[in-house]
C-alpha cells in the first residue's frame, strides 16, 4: 500500500470509531423513565382486548389536551390512536399507541412527541401513582413507564 494511503487509513480509523460511537448514541433512542432498580415492563405494545374502549380513551385524551395542553402536547396528541390500560384515582398503567414513525405526515422529532404525549397523559390523569408508556406505529416503545 502506498505510504500516503496508510497514513490516511490510520487517521480515518479513530475518526470512524468516534462517528460510529456518536451515531449509536445520538439518534432516536428509547426514553426510559423507570426509577433505578426497576425494570421496564413492556418494550412492545401489549394486545388490545377492547379496541372500541381504547379508541374512546384516545378521543377523550385528544379532546382534553386540545383544551388544556401546551402547544407541543396538542400537536403530539394528534398522533394518539389508542390508549390501552386501566387506571383510577389511586393507580394505573396506560399504554399509548401512536402513529409516530408512520402515519400520514412525518413527525420531525418522534422522541420529543412521545415525551410530550407522556407528559400530557400525566397532566390528564390525576391518579396518585401509575405509569404510561408510548409506542410508535409499529408497536415499539418510545417512552417506557413514565411515572405519574
Amino acid at each position: 500500500m502506498h505510504p500516503s494511503r496508510t497514513r490516511w487509513a490510520r487517521s480515518a480509523v479513530p475518526v470512524l470509531g468516534a462517528v460510529l460511537a456518536f451515531g449509536l448514541t445520538a439518534g432516536c433512542a428509547l426514553i426510559e423513565t423507570v426509577p433505578e432498580g426497576e425494570s421496564a415492563e413492556k418494550s412492545t405494545l401489549p394486545s388490545d382486548p377492547n379496541k372500541t374502549r381504547s379508541k374512546k380513551n384516545a378521543a377523550e385524551f385528544r379532546t382534553w389536551v386540545s383544551t388544556h395542553g401546551t402547544d407541543e402536547q396538542k400537536e403530539a396528541a394528534t398522533r394518539v390512536q389508542r390508549i390501552i390500560g386501566e387506571w383510577d384515582a389511586d393507580t394505573g398503567n396506560a399504554y399509548v399507541s401512536t402513529d409516530i414513525n408512520g402515519g400520514p405526515t412525518p413527525v420531525e422529532d418522534g422522541m420529543a412527541a412521545a415525551a410530550a404525549v407522556a407528559s400530557a397523559f400525566d397532566d390528564w390523569k390525576d391518579a396518585k401513582q401509575g405509569s404510561v408508556s408510548v409506542y410508535d406505529v409499529f408497536g415499539n416503545a418510545l417512552v417506557v413507564n413514565h411515572k405519574f
